[in-house]
């Protein structure tokens, strides 16, 4: 089978790659910047073609004879690029499908009708409407249209000032930014959609009193600026999206006088894409939305010790989950919203950790995509330390096999053992590890007291300072039931407190010490016998 041509570094492109690359289809994609081609994420099946293309160059490529189908996943305001993607299918003669992927741009609510929202047909009635309120306005404006268009709103110099536009973190729309007269302090550079609790800080932030959206839909996040707008009490301007070319290419074959490509295609869903390839091609898509989840281990805790795998993970997620603590260290701010390790997108926060609590939210994102999401959802559950120690992920990860069409993957971080050894410059390769914390002392004793005797290194968690007390005392109490003591070496304790934190703590104890540990919170510790010494 040929290959299918995808125009477009949309979501929408991402996700038609996403899927005829789950169904082995050799793709190519063709986006406009680097980058484009730097979110394109590396997938089987799929080659990507950087560049501007013209209606000729389209033509040339697709005159080549290697495409069965030619899909348009631009942006809806992309009126040029998809009339010269039409020209080029039809100027080349080639009798293959042309298929145009519409992005709805239905708001969920209907504005008020109080003024507050207005729309404009077009970017340059929209910059003259600023123009003459730039004087008398006492606000900034946030501009969220890209950097395309960015001439139209900085002819002016009083509005060029008043302006605080935010972009694509591409190269390419930062040196627009500055090619249209813009200062740094006015650029904000950073890949969306973003939650509406974004767009407020930034408005307040900035000292906002007018925002400035085109009226791209639910994956443009319109309904977020929207929303964060009519909250503090500021005016919209909203573009409308331009209307579409003809559905009939007329280009003709100069032999045949025939159009020698069928209609415009419209879809608005994988699924009517699917259904459009299948009727075309014969080719049968599995078409289900996809959830891919990723059990992180964070760390101990500090953001310092969070891997970069990690922080990536993160920042392309949906949504996270986990315990308070642990999506304060990810920078994540509750049941909302997002930090900039989630890249300013609408990145949703749970303070679950229970796969009783999780299962349900991530059953309903499979049903019902949050924010029009298309394509493969991405979950991410933190958990502290490294996921494979002492942590809930197995049970979770077990869970999770109840999910349809749900890939899992386990991320590592730095565990307490390695964080302490690494502290105490101990060995821990050989050392013997066992569990308090919630584990009654009938299992754990009985080992604790097997491996002191035989001199081991012990490496322990524990649920607090009690523990640690009773290490102490068991440590006293073998040494006492034994006839020859000096079978049985002394042992210092090591014992950890908010490890990674500022307020860390490494107490050296004896065990008759330990009778006096106290504090609250987790604790983490190693047994060393006296003779090996820690430096």
């Amino acid at each position: 089978m040929k290959k299918i041509l995808v125009f477009g570094g949309t979501t929408e492109g991402r996700a038609v790659a996403e899927i005829l690359s789950e169904n082995n289809v050799e793709t190519d994609v063709c986006v406009a910047t680097e980058y484009g081609e730097m979110v394109l994420e590396e997938m089987a099946c799929v080659r990507v073609k950087q560049g501007r293309l013209d209606a000729g160059d389209i033509a040339e490529l697709v005159g080549s004879g290697e495409y069965c189908a030619v899909i348009d996943a631009t942006h809806p305001f992309a009126v040029e690029v998809s009339a010269n993607i039409r020209q080029g299918v039809c100027s080349a003669g080639a009798k293959i499908p042309l298929i145009r992927f519409e992005r709805d741009t239905k708001l969920d609510a209907k504005p008020d009708d109080d003024g507050s929202v207005v729309y404009f047909d077009d970017v340059s009635s929209c910059a003259k409407a600023l123009e003459n309120m730039a004087e008398r306005t006492g606000g900034n404006i946030l501009l969220t249209t890209g950097s395309k268009e960015l001439g139209a709103f900085c002819r002016s110099d009083a509005l060029r000032k008043k302006l605080v536009v935010r972009v694509l973190p591409g190269l390419e729309s930062v040196r627009l930014c500055y090619d249209a007269g813009l200062e740094g302090k006015q650029i904000i550079a950073m890949q969306g959609p973003f939650s509406e609790q974004m767009n407020h800080a930034i408005i307040n932030e900035y000292g906002i009193s007018v925002l400035v959206t085109k009226e791209s839909g639910k994956t443009g996040g319109v309904d977020e600026k929207l929303s964060a707008a009519k909250n503090a009490g500021i005016k919209c301007f909203v573009i409308r999206r331009p209307q579409a070319g003809a559905d009939v290419c007329s280009c003709q074959n100069s032999t045949s006088q025939k159009p020698v490509t069928d209609e415009v295609i419209s879809v608005s869903t994988i699924d009517e894409l699917c259904r459009a390839l299948e009727t075309r091609l014969s080719l049968h898509l599995d078409a289900k939305t996809r959830l891919s989840v990723t059990l992180a281990g964070i760390g101990m805790g500090s953001p310092d010790t969070m891997t970069q795998a990690v922080r990536a993970c993160i920042s392309k997620a949906d949504c996270v989950f986990g315990a308070p603590r642990m999506l304060e260290s990810a920078g994540m701010t509750g049941a909302g919203i997002t930090s900039a390790n989630c890249a300013g997108s609408t990145c949703a926060s749970y303070p679950y950790y229970l796969a009783d609590d999780i299962i349900p939210v991530l059953r309903q994102m499979l049903e019902n995509p949050p924010h029009g999401k298309i394509g493969t959802m991405r979950a991410v559950v933190l958990f502290s330390g490294d996921p494979g120690f002492y942590s809930g992920a197995e049970k979770l990860k077990t869970a999770l096999a109840s999910l349809p069409n749900t890939d899992v993957q386990v991320l590592p971080g730095i565990s307490s053992v390695q964080y302490l050894a690494a502290k105490l410059g101990l060995s821990w390769q050989n050392a013997a590890i066992i569990s308090m914390h919630g584990v009654p002392e009938d299992e754990w004793l009985p080992a604790l007291e097997s491996y002191v005797k035989s001199g081991r290194t012990v490496f322990f968690l524990t649920s607090g300072a009690e523990d640690i007390r009773r290490i102490g005392s068991a440590l006293v109490s073998f040494r006492q039931s034994l006839r020859e003591a000096s079978t049985m070496p002394e042992y210092t304790v090591y014992a950890g407190y908010r490890l990674s934190y500022p307020d860390e703590k490494i107490l050296s104890l004896t065990p008759e010490k330990c009778a006096d540990a106290a504090g609250s919170g987790l604790c983490s510790g190693f047994l060393v016998p006296v003779q090996m010494g820690v430096k």
